[in-house]
């Protein structure tokens, strides 16, 4: 059995899936390489497939591997600009497994969408958005499982966990020492602290609607972070700071911490040093602390 094969959209068609999968790996290793230049490195490719195709008609499978391979990495290596020996390893992984999904996806839709003609460009893009978009939602939700960590607070003798979000634009200090300020829930700190009365301090912030206000913030006796891997990090005398309004909807989180206590600044190393000092020079730079806790007691507790 034979079959005809015409060189020309054979080259047009794998031009086109080419500079597709070349721009979606470059998407997922963030990269961005410009778009002559991805058309011209799928164009490469392209026609080194047509020229196997020519040269080695009935070539063994291996050998038709081989080269195959050594098309992809020649495209990866003019298309992306990939600098190191890891990340081209990374890109050439990426190319193959998006081919192999964006095949998938192509021979799905095929076998949904019933058409007198044979509709290869609409079909390719269809595929290659819905790649696209799976591969973004995949991205998202790695990204926010990864920042979400299992959270033991500790407060005379109290115990509670939940989960914390590292919310890196939680700049939140306390202005005199510096020390970072997480942030937790109201009906977390009734939980944490029960019916025992709470020395709160007010914090400055910032956020948007409100020019400035004052956040009531108290002194646990530790936070426990269990990062990847089962590690943990300890945390002594955390400032957290009480907010009635919930953290997370869909309770995927109960306390939001501070990004510089899983990996702290040299500013921040240097203020922690200097909240070494007793507690009652707190109190002292803040007089009406007492007052701002009682009247804010309804609020925070």
């Amino acid at each position: 059995m034979y079959y005809v094969l015409y060189i020309d959209v054979l080259f047009l068609e794998n031009l086109l899936l080419d500079y597709l999968l070349l721009t979606v790996t470059a998407r997922l290793l963030k990269l961005s390489p410009g778009r002559l230049r991805r058309i011209l490195s799928a164009a490469l490719g392209s026609l080194l497939l047509c020229l196997i195709y020519a040269a080695l008609p009935q070539c063994p499978l291996p050998v038709f591997l081989l080269l195959h391979g050594a098309g992809a990495a020649a495209m990866i290596y003019t298309g992306l600009g990939t600098k190191s020996l890891r990340i081209f390893g990374k890109a050439l992984i990426l190319l193959y497994l998006c081919s192999f999904l964006l095949g998938g996806i192509f021979g799905w839709l095929q076998n949904i969408v019933k058409l007198p003609v044979y509709p290869f460009l609409g079909l390719s893009l269809l595929s290659y958005w819905l790649l696209t978009l799976g591969m973004r939602w995949l991205m998202r939700f790695r990204q926010r499982e990864q920042h979400i960590y299992p959270v033991t607070l500790g407060f005379h003798g109290h115990t509670i966990k939940t989960r914390g979000l590292i919310d890196t634009g939680n700049s939140l200090r306390d202005p005199v020492f510096g020390k970072p300020v997480s942030i937790l829930p109201q009906d977390l700190k009734l939980k944490l602290c029960g019916t025992e009365k709470v020395l709160l301090y007010p914090v400055p912030f910032h956020s948007i609607g409100k020019r400035s206000g004052l956040l009531p913030a108290f002194y646990a006796d530790f936070l426990q972070i269990e990062t990847e891997g089962g590690t943990c990090l300890r945390v002594e005398r955390p400032l957290l700071g009480v907010t009635k309004e919930p953290l997370s909807s869909k309770k995927e989180y109960g306390i939001l911490l501070h990004p510089d206590l899983l990996e702290p600044a040299p500013s921040a190393i240097q203020a922690d040093r200097k909240n070494a000092e007793p507690e009652h020079a707190y109190e002292a730079q803040y007089a009406h602390a007492d007052q701002f806790s009682g009247g804010n007691q309804d609020n925070a507790d």
